[in-house]
């Protein structure tokens, strides 16, 4: 299929090649059949024919820019031989506009149609600098634009070069690790803060609700004299209700974070590292004395 598919384009680009180059023979062809009825001095048949080479809905129009400038400038001189001299400057504007630097042959056309041009381009001199720099500033600004993309694609493909794709694979043990492990794990940032920070107010009011409860056991059986009863009990019922309440709100929001990190399982994501990208090649002559005597060579780092 490869093979097929560049030999279709082989021979597109010589059907291309080969039609211009039919098309360049064609309007030499014509020119020269036009150019005769001139050089025979047949001005009124010659301007009929390279009016008709100059019309593009004609079947033998001209089509090359550099054919269609030389049949205008040919059409001009039929029209100022036979006195027509501002048909002739409608021409010669038109050739000079399309190529400001063309200048008639003098062995081919007489004196009085090269200093036609002459004069012609001397009063369309402003105009002509003008294209020159409108065309410049064109050029520069294309210039500019294949720079700058080709700055751009250079830079993406450094961008691309200096990333490297790691597949982390996750595993379902961590994600049954209650504080948020497998929210965190599965990129729910957010939501791993909500479990981490909930549980951990939980498991330390669980905690410190225990100490308090073994402190207040302790204190009640070595107190040396008499202690008040309905005060301790009151006290011992407030703090064990608080360690059963943290303790079983930790149980169930553990279980729930669990669940929650089981159900939105991610079994791999993608990273992007950045990598070292190896300098440019370098090459530079070098020059020394040596064991064995003067040398001179190459250098390079690649």
């Amino acid at each position: 299929m490869t093979k097929l598919r560049s030999v279709s384009i082989l021979l597109a680009v010589l059907a291309v090649s080969f039609t211009g180059a039919l098309a360049r023979a064609d309007d030499a062809t014509e020119l020269e059949r036009a150019k005769s009825s001139y050089d025979a001095g047949r001005y009124a048949e010659g301007i009929e024919r390279f009016r008709e080479l100059l019309n593009p809905a004609a079947p033998n129009a001209l089509h090359e820019p550099s054919a269609i400038g030389r049949a205008r400038a040919y059409y001009a001189a039929c029209l100022i031989a036979l006195g027509r001299s501002d048909e002739a400057d409608v021409e010669i504007e038109k050739v000079i506009r399309q190529n400001p630097v063309f200048s008639p042959d003098p062995v081919a056309f007489p004196g009085k149609v090269v200093d036609r041009f002459i004069e012609i381009k001397s009063r369309l001199k402003g105009e002509i600098e003008a294209a020159f720099r409108a065309r410049a500033a064109a050029e520069q600004a294309a210039k500019a634009s294949v720079e700058r993309q080709q700055r751009e694609y250079i830079e993406h493909l450094q961008r691309l070069a200096s990333q490297e794709t790691v597949v982390v694979r996750h595993s379902r043990w961590v994600a049954m690790i209650p504080f948020g492990a497998g929210q965190f794990q599965n990129g729910q940032s957010e939501l791993g803060y909500v479990f981490l920070l909930a549980e951990s107010a939980l498991a330390v009011t669980s905690v410190v609700s225990y100490v308090v409860h073994a402190g207040l056991v302790a204190d009640f059986s070595t107190a040396p004299g008499p202690v008040d009863v309905p005060q301790f009990t009151s006290q011992l019922s407030t703090v064990t209700a608080v360690n059963r309440y943290s303790t079983g709100a930790l149980g169930v929001l553990a279980v729930a974070g669990i669940l929650h990190a089981q159900l939105t399982f991610v079994p791999e994501v993608q990273e992007f590292r950045q990598r070292a990208i190896p300098p440019p090649p370098t090459v530079a002559p070098k020059i020394g004395v040596g064991p064995s005597g003067f040398y001179f060579g190459l250098g390079g780092q690649f």
